[in-house]
């Protein structure tokens, strides 16, 4: 686990792409090398990362920490945990093609043609982190508690790839709360491997400690 300051007077552009670009020159150590670290953006210009690797310190990075990650689980544990996804749902379009939906954009419309009163985002996206967590339990080896989820954050991410045409969308949101181990092997596969979607552009950081 290493936690990256970056140097914003060399990497003074830092979107999420820009981001997802200076993480990858840190652990690309080969062209055809595949993603073997996750990460979580902090704020501005910190990071934490998860890898198989040690980051290799280049001329853009201001601080580097990194520590052996090897957190001792047992069944019946319990946990906080605190997880950045990307809320999404594969769906067929009207064309028969596959494409992924905001699951609360997509409860909104569902609650606006049932002519329902709308509440904020922020309450659907405790319904959908709710439903997200839910459906992974089997994956994650966790059990979340349902009353203690609360989702900090819900929002829309927006950029534009190196010669791409149209911008490219991610939803987000960042849950935490308690949870029960359940399988340590998943769990462990699913702190190093990551869990949803959109891994490569920092979600999907599964973060845990004693409670």
């Amino acid at each position: 686990m290493s936690k990256i300051e970056l140097d914003m007077a060399k990497s003074s552009r830092l979107g999420v792409y820009e981001a997802h670009q200076a993480l990858w020159k840190l652990f690309s150590d080969s062209p055809d090398r595949e993603r073997d670290f996750l990460y979580r953006r902090l704020d501005t210009a910190s990071f934490l990362t998860v890898s198989r690797r040690r980051p290799d310190r280049r001329g853009f990075v201001h601080t580097m920490q990194s520590k052996e990650y090897a957190p001792v689980l047992s069944a019946g544990d319990r946990l906080m945990f605190s997880l950045r996804f990307n809320p999404v749902v594969k769906r067929r379009n009207e064309n028969g093609r596959q494409v992924r939906v905001d699951m609360v954009q997509d409860e909104r419309q569902r609650l606006m043609r049932e002519g329902a009163q709308l509440p904020p985002r922020p309450e659907i996206a405790e319904g959908v982190a709710e439903t997200w967590l839910d459906k992974r339990r089997r994956d994650l080896g966790l059990s979340p508690e349902p009353a203690s989820l609360m989702v900090e954050s819900y929002d829309q991410v927006r950029f534009r790839r190196h010669g791409g045409k149209r911008p490219v969308v991610l939803s987000c949101i960042d849950v935490r709360g308690f949870a029960a181990v359940d399988d340590t092997a998943l769990l462990e596969r699913a702190l190093f491997n990551g869990v949803g979607c959109a891994k490569g552009f920092g979600f999907g950081l599964l973060l845990i400690r004693r409670a």
